[in-house]
């Protein structure tokens, strides 16, 4: 593009663009003008500076109408196009700025299989079905630095944020079991308390929360006067709890795990209503993602009808 191309940009009105394209349109000054509720006049004002920056003739004038000359015709084609497009980001930006479109990356260690968790999703989904939503199953260390990173925009993670430098949210307390096997020990028990662990061997998984459940088994164990042995394996949630099916030991997993099943695994209630963790959101206070402001403000009110839940101080990590 040289100096005399940009020097016309400069010069362009998109007002002018639009008058051009209503004449167009019209093939008529005067119908332009009623269409646009301008003057004649200044509808022919308008396309006159066009046509002398450009230094060609965009119309025939005749007293029947306005007709495009072929360099008018050529310089209308493109206009046209210019001028959708143009309108199509404005659009794109101003949904995008009120949250209504645009991506939204949650990061998550626990299953949105129910609690508060999953009703903020589905009601974020429901409200604002042009976001897209895309999902991560990590541990701990690893969410928060992909936060740090903005290759997240939230997280979903046991206890509170273990960084300076986050905003959160307390957004449940959710209560603690103990997954054991079926035809186990344990497996016919209305609850169990850590006093009936002694001999319990737990087992964890190296991924995703299980760095998180291990230290909380082992704060917990420690606060009853006793340790407790535990092996971590390199699975998933759902080969964790197929191992716990299969007798090779005990977890812990909050009420979220509830609505899944496993063949004869059972979840008891440990400790009494009091047994339970909090699980925080977590986000940059940088993050300008509009769709991430929206998502906050639902979890807000998601938090306050968890309010009688959230005090109390059990956290795994």
């Amino acid at each position: 593009m040289d100096g005399q191309q940009i020097s016309l940009l400069r010069q362009l009105d998109t007002r002018d663009l639009e008058v051009l394209l209503a004449v167009a349109e019209c093939s008529s000054f005067r119908k332009a003008a009623g269409r646009l509720h301008l003057g004649q006049s200044a509808v022919s004002r308008r396309i006159q500076k066009l046509e002398d920056n450009l230094g060609v003739s965009l119309f025939e004038r005749s007293s029947v109408g306005a007709r495009l000359t072929h360099a008018g015709s050529e310089f209308v084609a493109c206009s046209s196009a210019v001028f959708e497009n143009l309108k199509a980001a404005i659009a794109r930006a101003q949904t995008t700025a009120i949250g209504q479109n645009g991506h939204l990356k949650i990061g998550s260690m626990v299953s949105f299989s129910c609690g508060p968790q999953r009703r903020l999703v589905a009601v974020f989904s429901r409200r604002h079905p042009k976001v897209k939503l895309c999902f991560f199953e990590c541990g701990r260390t690893q969410m928060m630095t992909m936060l740090g990173h903005r290759t997240l925009d939230i997280a979903i993670v046991s206890g509170t944020p273990p960084c300076e430098g986050y905003d959160s949210v307390l957004l449940d307390r959710t209560r603690v079991f103990l997954a054991v096997a079926s035809d186990g020990p344990y497996g016919q028990r209305d609850s169990v308390l850590w006093d009936d662990l002694a001999d319990a061997q737990f087992i964890v998984s190296a991924r995703e929360s299980g760095p998180d459940i291990h230290d909380y088994i082992v704060r917990r164990a420690t606060q009853f006067g006793r340790g407790a042995s535990i092996t971590r394996h390199q699975v998933s949630r759902e080969g964790l709890m197929n191992l716990v099916g299969l007798g090779i030991g005990v977890t812990v997993v909050g009420d979220h795990a509830a609505q899944a099943r496993y063949p004869n695994v059972a979840l008891i209630p440990m400790g009494g209503d009091e047994e339970r963790v909090p699980f925080s959101l977590a986000w940059h206070p940088e993050n300008d993602n509009p769709a991430l402001r929206r998502f906050i403000s639902l979890a807000r009110i998601e938090a306050r009808r968890e309010r009688s839940d959230l005090n109390g101080s059990a956290h795994f990590g």
